[in-house]
This record gives C-alpha cells, sequence and structure tokens, in this order.
C-alpha cells in the first residue's frame, strides 16, 4: 500500500515475518515516521515500511477501542531512543509535512556539516553519519509520496573545498577566493550557508595547505592567488 493512504484508526492486514495478521494503526513516530500498531492480542508492533501492509480490513474482533496507546519508550530498530513531543499527525497530508520538516532540518545539518569538514572542524566519520541521516530523511520523504524540492541539491552536491579545487583545475589559471567561490556558486558545484563564503574557501584552502604541506593539492602563486599544483 502507499504510505498516505495508511491512516490512524484504520485496521489492516500486514506482513509479519513469514505470515500475516490484523493491526490496528494506534499512532505514527514522529521521528522515524513508523507506523505503531495493535494486534488482536494488544500487542504493540512497530511497521517501518509502508508496503508490509496489505489491505485496509473492517474492525477486528477482540481489538481494543478507546483511546490510542501511548507509544513504548522500549527503543526498536526503527525508533530513536528519545521520544519528542511533536505533535501527532492525523491525517496522511500532516505525515507527509512532518517528514517534510523532518528533512529540511537534515538538510540544514549536512550543509553545516560539509562546511565543518572543509574547515577541519569535523572528521570524515561525522561527515559520513550526518549524510546518512540526511539519506534517510529523503528516502522517507519520497517513500511518503513527498517531494525534496531545492533541499534535494544537496545530496549530489560537493563541499565547498571540492568544489574550489574542482574550479581551479577546470579554469587552469589562479583565482582569488571570491572568484573561485562565485564560480562554485554558478556552476552549482556548492551551496553555501554562511554569510562570507569566500572566506570559508579560502580558509579551507590554506588548512589543507598548512595541513597537509607538500601534499596539498593547492598552491598560493601569488598575493591572494589560489591554483592548484600541476
Amino acid at each position: 500500500m502507499k504510505a498516505s493512504s495508511i491512516q490512524i484508526g484504520k485496521t489492516y492486514e500486514v506482513v509479519v515475518g513469514r505470515g500475516k495478521t490484523i493491526v490496528k494503526v494506534v499512532d505514527i513516530n514522529p521521528k522515524s515516521g513508523a507506523w505503531i500498531c495493535e494486534t488482536q492480542t494488544g500487542k504493540d508492533i512497530t511497521v517501518g515500511d509502508a508496503t508490509r501492509f496489505l489491505k485496509a480490513v473492517g474492525e477486528a474482533k477482540g481489538s481494543k477501542k478507546g483511546k490510542p496507546k501511548k507509544a513504548s519508550k522500549k527503543p526498536t530498530p526503527l525508533e530513536p531512543v528519545t521520544e519528542t513531543k511533536a505533535s501527532k499527525p492525523t491525517t496522511a497530508t500532516e505525515f507527509v509535512a512532518q517528514l517534510g520538516q523532518a528533512f529540511k532540518e537534515a538538510d540544514k545539518r549536512l550543509r553545516a556539516a560539509r562546511n565543518a569538514f572543509d574547515l577541519g572542524l569535523i572528521d570524515q566519520a561525522k561527515l559520513d553519519a550526518t549524510t546518512d541521516e540526511y539519506n534517510t530523511a529523503l528516502t522517507r520523504l519520497r517513500a511518503a509520496g513527498g517531494k525534496a524540492g531545492s533541499g534535494g541539491r544537496c545530496l549530489g552536491q560537493m563541499s565547498g573545498l571540492a568544489a574550489a579545487y574542482r574550479v581551479l583545475s577546470e579554469a587552469g589559471q589562479p583565482m582569488n577566493a571570491r572568484q573561485i567561490c562565485d564560480t562554485t556558486i554558478e556552476q552549482g558545484y556548492w551551496d553555501p550557508q554562511g554569510a562570507t563564503p569566500d572566506a570559508t574557501i579560502s580558509s579551507a584552502i590554506l588548512h589543507e595547505m598548512k595541513k597537509k604541506g607538500d601534499a596539498s593539492r593547492f598552491e598560493r602563486p601569488g598575493k591572494g592567488l589560489f591554483a592548484v599544483k600541476k
């Protein structure tokens, strides 16, 4: 089934292991986007994949009626350890909106992480972890039928330092930080978030030159100019 057609309070036939069972959707985890369901025996299970929902059925016999039970605090592979107090979505539209907001936040964190990586403030492992969070948020949004909008461009973009190296390599001649910055933006290689992106580029290049020494990819052929080593 499509994620947008799965509603709180409705009863569905779902795949569990190698079999099937009847469950009632009682809540949605606002952080992970997983559906919290109640079986006919009153047991709570979490379903994170919409394709496990086979079809909607009538009110299941023996199922408990009344107010939905609160989500279990015990973490599962699809739930975070810490629950948030975000408002619970009651419609498919609200559900998609919450996933969209989560994606926007992940997008901002990834852009900030790339800038921090260029400046040597975080390592590759931290950048990779932030990238994974972004990819997960984007996948969940698209699976629910939502659109990433302009934020989706972040997935295919480079870090500022990588973009600077590409621009200088393509130019084949020295450029100052402002020229490098403007070109990375015009070519769509980089989407800076700070107020002084040219300073970020300059700091990132100088950081690599200082850290790697002769092994650096960059050099300074003149005052205020940068170029790639031949």
